[in-house]
């Protein structure tokens, strides 16, 4: 990689880290009142996926936000203390416990959708429709890349230019 698009580079994803922290900051702020942060909501809206309603193990949840089993689980806890989630038994295998918003889970995520709605509205003010699109487009394929970014064992240490 040149110079030029090392910087590029950093740049980019600088900000994107930046964005993505400010997103959870607004976005809990948004949402302070109904007492629900940015992790919480992405949960509850994860488990009101066509097919997730009936419930969804914890790893099919992490896998699906792409986060930990051990962050989904401590989102989890909360949830279940504000009574929003629970675990039951699955009907397939006895063994195992899936995870499923509660009916007021269900109240909850309706009232929230305004405020959701309202949130988006003013995040994406001035974005077309095309380019919420291409945006879309262009994080997939970030998050495939970063999906696929492994450290090399054994990788030389890089030398530093500026030390000559």
């Amino acid at each position: 990689m040149d110079d030029e698009t090392y910087h590029l580079s950093n740049r980019l994803l600088y900000r994107l880290f930046k964005t993505v922290n400010l997103m959870h900051a607004s976005g809990t702020a948004w949402t302070s009142d109904m007492k629900i942060t940015t992790q919480q909501w992405s949960v509850l809206g994860a488990l009101v996926r066509p097919g997730y309603s009936d419930g969804v193990s914890v790893n099919q949840l992490a896998d699906y936000l792409m986060v930990s089993r051990q962050n989904v689980n401590g989102v989890l806890d909360r949830l279940e203390q504000a009574q929003l989630t629970e675990r039951v038994q699955s009907t397939s295998d006895r063994r195992s416990r899936l995870v499923r918003l509660t009916p007021h889970g269900w109240e909850v995520w309706e009232r929230l959708q305004g405020e959701i709605r309202a949130f988006y509205e003013q995040a994406l003010v001035g974005f077309t429709d095309v380019e919420v699109v291409q945006f879309q487009y262009l994080i997939d394929r970030l998050q495939k890349n970063l999906k696929a970014v492994r450290k090399p064992a054994n990788r030389p240490a890089t030398k530093d230019k500026t030390a000559s």
